[in-house]
């Protein structure tokens, strides 16, 4: 099974790398539940130097079979995710929101005017499946060890979904 990991990179700062944590722990419950490797596209991870990066990622995820949001005010407001979100629609791969942090809006705002008018009318057009989807709620977990019991159950049940 290949899954696509598509966050906002602001999510996962350092010095704890919450967001990378995250991904690598249900890369692993979800290889376990499946009983083989599964791969789970991290652009940190998964891209390496030298490779056209933005064709590495559309590939990515016209191969894979779904794609995971991380959803948060930070992946309304980064243009890269919401193109992420728009492909994965637009090649009909199935949508896993997982709520990371509280949004006051469940949508993107960028300005449908000027140059890039028809690009932001499709990325706000695509934010808005996000309020279409049941998502899973972490928001809660978040700030819990990635090894909790609290994390390690609902990585079960993620993985569960998913497969």
């Amino acid at each position: 099974m290949k899954m696509f990991w598509s966050y906002a990179r602001l999510d996962d700062m350092e010095p704890k790398r919450k967001v990378s944590k995250l991904r690598k722990a249900f890369k692993n419950v979800l290889s376990q539940t499946q009983g083989t490797p599964c791969d789970v596209f991290f652009d940190r991870d998964s891209l390496h130097w030298g490779v056209a990066w933005r064709e590495e990622i559309e590939r990515s995820i016209r191969e894979c079979d779904g794609i995971v949001a991380v959803v948060s005010p930070s992946y309304f407001n980064r243009r890269m995710c919401l193109y992420e979100l728009q492909m994965a629609v637009e090649a009909r791969k199935k949508i896993f929101p997982l709520y990371y942090r509280s949004c006051s809006e469940l949508r993107s705002a960028f300005k449908e005017d000027g140059d890039e008018a028809e690009i932001n009318r499709g990325l706000n057009s695509a934010s808005l499946i996000i309020t279409e989807l049941q998502m899973m709620d972490f928001r809660e977990l978040r700030n819990e060890k990635i090894g909790s019991k609290k994390v390690e159950d609902f990585l079960d049940r993620m993985a569960e979904v998913v497969s």
